[in-house]
């Protein structure tokens, strides 16, 4: 079974409604014909909303409920530190998302974001947009 990693632009694209194929991905993970991932930091955003109320928690502990988030390590940490050195001037990436890039490098998966072009230019980082395909 494939695994992709997502990044939190499909979650927010879901719960706000924008596009059905954001929801269609994730619903393959809870059928189980892919298997999701997420970074720790994904989580964190996830639950930064200003407006995420209540409800809004229990409706994104349900949502994350199938994805396996995976911790960031020194192995991680270093990577994510490489992909700023190099592409922090060039292609403005940020912490945020080299550490997230960095995941997907660690687990060897794709990513999956609405964000492509702040991660298309890392050498063997496949990315998925969902709403581009």
């Amino acid at each position: 079974m494939t695994t992709l990693l997502f990044d939190t632009s499909v979650f927010i694209c879901h719960l706000r409604g924008e596009d059905n194929r954001c929801s269609e991905y994730l619903q393959q993970v809870v059928w189980g014909t892919l298997t999701g991932i997420i970074s720790v930091l994904t989580v964190a955003e996830l639950y930064a909303g200003e407006r995420l109320s209540e409800d809004g928690e229990r409706v994104v502990d349900a949502l994350m409920q199938p994805f396996q988030a995976v911790e960031i390590g020194s192995d991680i940490s270093i990577q994510a530190g490489r992909l700023l050195r190099r592409w922090r001037r060039s292609h403005g990436i940020g912490a945020m998302d080299a550490l997230i890039a960095a995941t997907a490098l660690a687990e060897e998966v794709a990513i999956v974001t609405l964000n492509a072009k702040h991660f298309n230019f890392i050498p063997g980082l496949v990315v998925l947009n969902p709403v581009a395909e």
